[in-house]
């Protein structure tokens, strides 16, 4: 029989084991109990009327493969778990993809300020997920390529399927039919990429619902020409990260850097994206006016049907498809970095294409720092609405494999479950705290049995696990 704690102790033996081909390793880092992440979210300015946590919440750094390019790579991201509820019922997960940085370590996984949000979403009692990008967090062998839809969509996917293939230090187990997607800024075109991925790659992995914030999604149509059109940009230092991470990815935009850029501030491109120069930093160091930085001439051809900046732009384009889940993308009317005309193109074109589950959300005349609270919550409180969390912890005290109890799972409520173990007394819970019905037998007629979300316990075993029924 497998405790709580014997599953902790096989987690940090499988910590640098292969599984299934993914190299992983599981590092604590740090806990909030409950006091602790309503005092966080005091601190970020939550209501309390809105935002009420079930749970403490503790951090781990995992680090996985996948795939970039033509190899294989190794990188992190951050995995938030909720403490207080029962171990032996399947958490929802929301994965949490991040927006613009440049220092490596303000990861999610580093617990940055990003990182920190982590907290709170698992405080409502999910299990949370925030991959760290190719080239941030622990990989110190890739310039990031930035606002690369494969590499983003890659990185949560397999940060997914890490976290449903093997087993973690939290002993929680985690139910692959709740799956809810948002990010913000770059982290709202990841999320885009991600939901998009996971729809057509991974049917294991079906998205519940997605809320992507202020991304650009339309990069060749929207972003660019809105950029363009300006004396100035807000970040000179996005256009050169783009450049650069485009360059790094498919290896014709440029030979020279200053085939794009002018002097001196082509030669110091590389030193300014080091992976430790912050966002300000690099700011700081280039000019204002977009003519003193880009070479004359250069961007009335970048988005020419044909050029290599076209071609590089419309391969990260992440507007071009239906979903078939729930799509909310929030904006703001005063964003200055992410033209909210963006959600309305992407909203305009999906449903041209036949989408039924998109629309865009205003959220206000607010600039790109003042949208992204209201974003973030805002998604995080509509997949709360949507999700169904676990209860407290139970007197339970030992738990086995998901696969261990009974099958099939989800069930029909015209089927019989098979009780993996023969003979014994059972319990069927509801997720309200209703026992609904028991029984000592081999098997479990599920006749009567209403389409939800339940519990199924076997008390001479100290063991449960979740069922869902499905009229």
């Amino acid at each position: 029989m497998l405790t709580r704690s014997s599953l902790f102790l096989i987690s940090i033996v499988a910590f640098a084991s292969i599984y299934e081909g993914q190299a992983q390793t599981y590092d604590f880092l740090a806990a909030r109990n409950l006091n602790q992440v309503q005092a966080l979210a005091q601190d970020f300015g939550l209501p309390s009327a809105l935002y009420q946590p079930i749970t403490g919440v503790d951090a781990y750094r995992v680090t996985y493969t996948m795939p970039f390019l033509d190899d294989s790579v190794v990188v992190s991201g951050a995995l938030f778990e909720p403490t207080d509820l029962d171990p032996a019922c399947a958490h929802p997960v929301h994965i949490y993809m991040h927006g613009t940085i440049f220092a490596r370590t303000d990861a999610p996984s580093f617990l940055s300020y990003e990182g920190q949000l982590g907290y709170l979403m698992a405080g409502l009692g999910f299990t949370v997920l925030m991959p760290d990008y190719v080239g941030l967090g622990t990989d110190d062998q890739h310039l990031h390529p930035y606002v690369h839809a494969q590499s983003e969509a890659s990185s949560g996917a397999h940060l997914i399927q890490a976290i449903h293939t093997t087993p973690n230090p939290s002993g929680n187990i985690h139910d692959p039919n709740q799956l809810f997607i948002s990010g913000y800024s770059q982290g709202g075109h990841a999320a885009m990429a991600l939901h998009h991925e996971l729809q057509a790659n991974w049917p294991q992995y079906p998205v519940t619902a997605s809320a992507p914030g202020s991304g650009p999604y339309s990069i060749t149509g929207v972003q660019f020409p809105e950029t363009f059109a300006n004396d100035s940009y807000s970040n000179p230092s996005y256009l050169a990260y783009t450049a650069l991470a485009w360059q790094s990815v498919y290896g014709n935009l440029y030979e020279d850097p200053a085939e794009y850029f002018q002097e001196p501030y082509a030669s110091q491109l590389d030193e300014l994206f080091d992976g430790v120069t912050t966002g300000p930093e690099i700011n700081a160091a280039l000019p204002f006016y977009t003519a003193d930085f880009v070479q004359p001439g250069v961007l009335d051809l970048l988005l020419v049907e044909g050029e290599p900046f076209e071609a590089a732009a419309t391969d990260n384009d992440v507007y071009d498809w239906i979903p078939q889940a729930p799509l909310r993308m929030y904006y703001c009317t005063e964003d200055e970095q992410v033209f909210y005309q963006n959600a309305l193109f992407a909203e305009d074109h999906m449903n041209a294409l036949g989408a039924t589950t998109v629309e865009a959300i205003n959220l206000g005349a607010y600039d790109h720092s003042g949208c992204a609270g209201q974003a973030i919550f805002g998604a995080t409180l509509w997949f709360n609405s949507q999700a169904v969390v676990c209860g407290p912890a139970s007197d339970l005290t030992e738990i086995m494999p998901a696969t261990a109890l009974f099958f099939p799972n989800p069930a029909k409520n015209s089927d019989v479950l098979q009780i993996a173990g023969g003979v014994q007394p059972w319990e069927i819970w509801s997720m309200s705290g209703n026992r609904i019905r028991v029984g000592n037998s081999a098997s479990i007629d599920l006749a009567g049995i209403s389409g939800g979300v339940y519990t199924v316990r076997f008390p001479a075993e100290r063991a449960a696990m979740k069922l869902v029924v499905l009229d």
